[in-house]
This record gives C-alpha cells, sequence and structure tokens, in this order.
C-alpha cells in the first residue's frame, strides 16, 4: 500500500501511460429558479392577452356589426359613407351619442375625402352601439377600408382637459401632424405601442387599408366640446365655433400636402 499522495499520483500515471486519471463529471443540477421565472413570464404573458381581449369585449355590448344589427332597430343608428377616389379614407366609427363631435368632423371633411361615418342616434344609452375598433366589422366600412392606400381615424376619449392623441401606424406623418398641430396652439402629442390609443393592432379596422397605415387622432372631451356652441346630439351641427374650424382646415392641409391629394403618390 502506497501511503505517501506522491507517490500514489506517480504511480497512477505511471499505469495510464503518463495521462493524468480521468475526472468525475459533476452531475447537470438545472437551475430550478431560473426555470421557475422563465414558465412564470410565459404564464403572465398569456393571462395579460387573454386579459386584454376580455376587457375590450366586455365594454361593449355587442361583439361585431352582425349582433348589434339584429338587436338595434336601423332608426337607432345611421351610416354615411362617400368614395371620392382620395389616397385617404376618413374613418369615423363611434359617431353620433357614442363619441360626440365626431360625426360633424367627418361630415366636414367629407366634403373633400372619402369618408365612412357610423353614428348611433340613440338617446339615453348610446354609447350600447359602440363596438371596438378592432371588432368594427361593417360591411360598408370593410368595403371601403380595403379600397384605400391609407385611414384617418378620428375618435373621441373622456377628458375635461383641450388634447389629441395621435396613433396608429404611421408615425412619420403622424409627428409631422403633432408638430404641426402643436405649431397651431393645440395640444397634441404621439404615441406608440404600448399605449392605450395606440391604434396599431392588426384587428383595428383602420389597418384594413391597402398600406396598412393608419393615423387614428383621439380628441379629449374638452377639445370636442370647445368646438360646438350646443354639445348635444341635437344641438351640434350648426353651431360648430372657430376651433372646430381652426382644426377641420388644419387637418385638410395636413392631408393635402402628407397624401398628395389630387396628385400621383
Amino acid at each position: 500500500m502506497i501511503n505517501d499522495p506522491r507517490k500514489l499520483n506517480k504511480a497512477i500515471l505511471e499505469r495510464n501511460g503518463g495521462a493524468a486519471p480521468p475526472t468525475k463529471a459533476k452531475p447537470h443540477r438545472p437551475n430550478r429558479a431560473k426555470h421557475f421565472q422563465y414558465i412564470t413570464a410565459f404564464i403572465l404573458c398569456a393571462m395579460l392577452s387573454v386579459f386584454t381581449t376580455v376587457t375590450a369585449q366586455a365594454t361593449d355590448v355587442y361583439r361585431n356589426f352582425a349582433e348589434l344589427q339584429a338587436n338595434e332597430p336601423e332608426t337607432d343608428y345611421n351610416i354615411f359613407a362617400t368614395d371620392r377616389n382620395t389616397p385617404v379614407l376618413i374613418l369615423a366609427p363611434h359617431g353620433g351619442s357614442i363619441e360626440g363631435g365626431t360625426s360633424e368632423l367627418a361630415r366636414e371633411l367629407s366634403n373633400d375625402y372619402s369618408t365612412y361615418l357610423f353614428e348611433s342616434l340613440k338617446t339615453p344609452n348610446g354609447f350600447d352601439l359602440h363596438i371596438t375598433s378592432t371588432h368594427f366589422d361593417e360591411p360598408t366600412a370593410l368595403g371601403l377600408v380595403t379600397r384605400h392606400q391609407r385611414v384617418i381615424s378620428l375618435h373621441g376619449y373622456s377628458d375635461s382637459a383641450e388634447h389629441i392623441i395621435v396613433g396608429g401606424t404611421d408615425p412619420i406623418r403622424g409627428k409631422v401632424l403633432v408638430d404641426r398641430l402643436n405649431a397651431a396652439g393645440f395640444s397634441a402629442e404621439l404615441v406608440g405601442e404600448g399605449h392605450r390609443f395606440a391604434g396599431a393592432s392588426a384587428a383595428n379596422i383602420a389597418n384594413k387599408c391597402v398600406t396598412g397605415e393608419s393615423l387614428q387622432l383621439e380628441l379629449s372631451t374638452g377639445l370636442r366640446k370647445s368646438m360646438f356652441g350646443t354639445f348635444s346630439l341635437a344641438g351640434r351641427a350648426g353651431t360648430e365655433t372657430a376651433t372646430f374650424y381652426k382644426f377641420t382646415g388644419l387637418l385638410s392641409a395636413f392631408i393635402n400636402e402628407s397624401y398628395n391629394v389630387g396628385g400621383n403618390e
């Protein structure tokens, strides 16, 4: 028996032909904590996706236009559509008593541009006819959108401050518009994916146009009220203020220049 460790190592080397003895591989121990983090993150993402979809559906009475049409009398809503063969379509899917003021803005712009307007005439409970843009599938709207290169959609959101939030899938034109709005004395900001008014989903009707490029304009309640002398469903028409025409004039000038209306794209 060899008790001296140095002699023992020498004997082992001689027995192995001078090679060091093989080392015993350490058993692989999975990092359970890291695996748990990955699994947890995946589950949370999946839950968030489902929650977002369910929340959007839960806020609407109807999941699509077919359901609305089957349950609401035709006297409770109106569809206005005109195709002027312009490079851009003005889209207002929540007009009338849903997002007040967007009907009047769309009609004013319809004098020069292709326009689609869905408006609720129902009072009270006009918001019952709101179908979120990712579920809005009224056939006339889909037909117009898919025939146009780009879309500008008009919406309203609840806020007493006078402000405009610009989203959509065309941030280059969006920035130009925001800069012009701010320079003209309006308060405006450009938002991107992740914002609740981003309007960037492929399921959004505005993004089903030929190029998939859209701008989504969200006008606050405060701003929309400032555009009319009387802010009611029956009282808005004919009471448009200087702010109304300042906004539509600026938007028209922006459209004519940015979308080359009257020229060749």
